[in-house]
């Protein structure tokens, strides 16, 4: 069976296009399917990453499209290949791993995987290697999302790092997004507030050490840090590695706690370093000869619990639980994760009721993320036709910071509905300068144009969103009546 319509669900034995025979399902996610396939070109047998929202553009799809013309590495899954289906089912070929992920190994620990330092050692350093070559690279690569669940470990304990959706090119101008960005309990706090990350290459690749200083202080533990996003964000203070296991060597502590200072100049300036102050204090600690100490599980908070919820598009579910934890607390970072929840589960009147209760809390200057928040805020208002509230959450974001394309486009939206259809396009014109080919302004443009009675203009945008979009259906449509009327 060949994939032709978004309704298709993949199934084992089914044909994906005429490019691969899915096999076995390794992972169905909220976001995506990992498959054992079939390359039907040569019969090879590989990994397929298939993303279920295949209406995002390609290159918020395309991870680890940075890795298709390196030299393969050891510690690295390998990206073939990746692209369009039928112009439709995005997928990512990769070599297929047989293996467990280093999170499921830690949950099995009670079954005797990581009773001796030496064994943690091994898949540490490995993992240590894998961040290094990306870091050297011709053009470095971080890599954005390391914690367990992205290390895969094989037989013999060989290790590979996975999962390139938080990676970055240094500097570059669009990075890709998550829904919860790179899981924030392994985050360096200068990242845990972000959805992308970006800088410069020094900047990216210090908040990867930080998160080898987490993974670090897990494998010695059995802890984490930190165990909520709050306390990752204010870098709260932590308990020493000895004062949980205290067999760790002095040694091996400190590259840990220099790993995860709060300030990133602190930390170890180069994955290199980091690798010779861990080869050195390793050596110390395998001659003591002792074992790690763990603690098996870690406590989930109302945070925790809310970014699960998210993750698994409860969102109803989360609202719940940020808004009990705020009722509890009046911690204004569960009344952020509220509205984000009551946004995505598309209850607008609810995050309007939400809004109005809580304005002086949102207006007070104490919010972490008021750009973000300010913004989702005039979206939900737009879709509640609400002009006089989008107006004044729009000005209240203005006043902490620049202008962007967002901010554009949102003024656009409130200009169309007030009929100002001259200055909504000026605008739209402007953020398609800045931002250019995203389909949904290249689709508002179509709306705006026609409006104003400017067909030439609307059937030109048009052709731009069906390059961007083949496979809209209205947008097909609009297109017909056009050739039907003559304006294309």
């Amino acid at each position: 069976m060949n994939v032709k319509s978004a309704h298709f669900l993949p199934g084992t034995n089914k044909r994906l296009g005429d490019k691969y025979l899915l096999l076995e399902c390794l992972g169905d996610g909220s976001h995506g399917w990992v498959w054992r396939a079939e390359r039907l070109q040569d019969g090879k047998i590989v990994a397929v990453k298939i993303p279920k929202d295949i209406t995002r553009e390609d290159r918020q799809l395309a991870e680890g499209k940075e890795l298709l013309d390196v030299e393969p590495h050891d510690n690295i899954v390998q990206i073939f290949d990746m692209g369009r289906i039928d112009n439709e089912w995005f997928y990512i070929e990769m070599e297929y791993f047989p293996s467990q992920t280093l999170a499921q190994k830690l949950d099995d620990r009670q079954r005797n995987f990581g009773q001796t330092y030496e064994r943690l050692f091994k898949i540490y350093r490995q993992v240590l290697c894998a961040v290094q070559y990306l870091a050297e690279l011709t053009v470095p690569i971080s890599h954005g999302d390391i914690k367990p669940h992205n290390i895969l470990v094989g037989e013999r304990d060989l290790v590979k790092l996975t999962d390139f959706g938080s990676s970055a090119l240094p500097e570059e101008i669009y990075v890709r997004t998550r829904e919860n960005g790179g899981t924030v309990l392994y985050s360096a706090p200068e990242f845990s507030n972000v959805d992308s990350r970006k800088g410069s290459l020094d900047e990216l690749l210090l908040g990867d050490i930080y998160s080898l200083g987490v993974l670090l202080y897990q494998l010695l533990t059995g802890k984490l840090p930190h165990d909520t996003p709050a306390q990752v964000q204010r870098h709260a203070p932590f308990k020493r590695p000895t004062e949980i296991n205290s067999s760790v060597h002095t040694d091996l502590e400190r590259v840990v706690l220099t790993c995860l200072q709060k300030q990133p100049e602190h930390r170890y300036s180069t994955v290199s370093a980091l690798i010779q102050a861990f080869d050195s204090a390793s050596t110390k600690q395998l001659k003591v000869g002792t074992t790690p100490v763990f603690q098996v599980k870690l406590d989930q908070d109302w945070s925790s619990a809310v970014l699960a919820a998210m993750s698994e598009q409860s969102y109803q579910k989360a609202a719940q639980l940020a808004s009990q934890e705020y009722s509890r607390s009046k911690n204004l970072q569960a009344l952020h994760q509220q509205f984000i929840a009551l946004y995505r589960a598309n209850r607008l009147f609810d995050f309007e009721k939400a809004v109005e209760s809580n304005r002086l809390s949102l207006l007070d200057g104490d919010l972490v993320q008021s750009v973000e928040l300010y913004e989702l805020i005039v979206k939900a208002y737009l879709q509640l036709r609400n002009i006089n509230q989008a107006k004044f959450w729009l000005q209240q974001r203005k006043q902490v910071a620049e202008e962007n394309a967002t901010t554009l486009y949102l003024e656009s939206s409130i200009l169309g509905l007030e009929a100002k259809y001259p200055e909504a396009r000026a605008l739209l014109e402007k953020v398609n300068q800045a931002t250019p080919m995203k389909f949904h302004v290249l689709s508002q443009l179509v709306l705006v144009c026609e409006q104003m009675r400017d067909y030439s203009g609307a059937a030109a945008y048009l052709k731009a969103a069906l390059r961007v979009g083949p496979d809209d259906q209205s947008l097909k449509d609009k297109k017909a009546l056009y050739s039907r009327l003559g304006v294309i």
